[in-house]
């Protein structure tokens, strides 16, 4: 994540202006490096672009116009994981994440709670493998196919490892990939693991997604068409709008 997100995510949170001090002390408990002088630098292309408004003698604050980036905190058993397989598959992409992202912008809460692991179709056999040793109390499934997905996915000690798709977008949180938000839009359209919110809880996803954060619709078009879903995508995104 780049500093200036973590300038807009921290004046997000805030419900009374800050000051220069206030937000250097943010970036320095966040991020490494940085410095009171990219700081200022940053600060001052975000209020050139109308992100930051300044409210008076060194305070700031939000724009009203401005959502606020996604991010995705891994719990610490996903964290846990993430960095295992890191550790045993030093050189491969993998993703590590919880299906329910998803539920706080649901309008029907389903009872499921499973892992997903995305990482590279290479070493899926042996990823899967390796999990089932470590973790032999969860069920661990290989690319499930949709009848298997509709009997196991209701435990909440299911493990999927499936193919990462190429230039999937992530991004990086304390030292492992964790999806972007653009990523978990088109793999619920996509993905069989996700049909208990297709139909008309899908558009409530989008709706409610679009409200809440920002979202990067050319991101997310690009890895869509990736997956032959752009027009599908589209189709939503229309849909909600009109």
């Amino acid at each position: 994540m780049t500093i200036s997100s973590e300038i807009i995510i921290f004046a997000t949170s805030r419900t009374t202006p800050f000051t220069k001090k206030e937000l250097l002390d943010y970036l320095k408990a966040e991020t490494e490096n940085v410095t009171a002088g990219t700081t200022n630098v940053l600060l001052t292309r975000l209020i050139e672009t109308g992100k930051i408004i300044k409210v008076g003698r060194n305070m700031f604050s939000i724009s009203d116009n401005i959502k606020p980036t996604y991010e995705y905190k891994p719990s610490d058993k996903e964290y846990e994981m993430a960095t295992s397989l890191q550790k045993k598959f030093p050189f491969v992409n993998l993703c590590v994440w919880k299906a329910n992202a998803i539920t706080p912008f649901m309008q029907h809460i389903p009872s499921t709670s499973f892992l997903l692991v995305d990482v590279e179709r290479v070493v899926m056999n042996s990823v899967f493998l390796h999990l089932q040793t470590l973790y032999p109390e969860k069920m661990i499934l290989l690319n499930p196919s949709k009848e298997d997905c509709e009997r196991y996915l209701n435990m909440d000690n299911a493990v999927i490892v499936r193919p990462l798709i190429a230039e999937a977008p992530m991004t990086v949180y304390q030292g492992i990939n964790v999806p972007t938000i653009e990523k978990i839009l088109v793999d619920i359209v996509s993905d069989k693991e996700f049909d208990y919110a297709k139909g008309a809880e899908m558009y409530h996803i989008f709706k409610n997604v679009f409200e809440a954060v920002d979202v990067n619709q050319k991101k997310m078009l690009r890895y869509a068409s990736r997956r032959n879903k752009k027009q599908i995508i589209i189709q939503i995104l229309t849909s909600n709008n009109s």
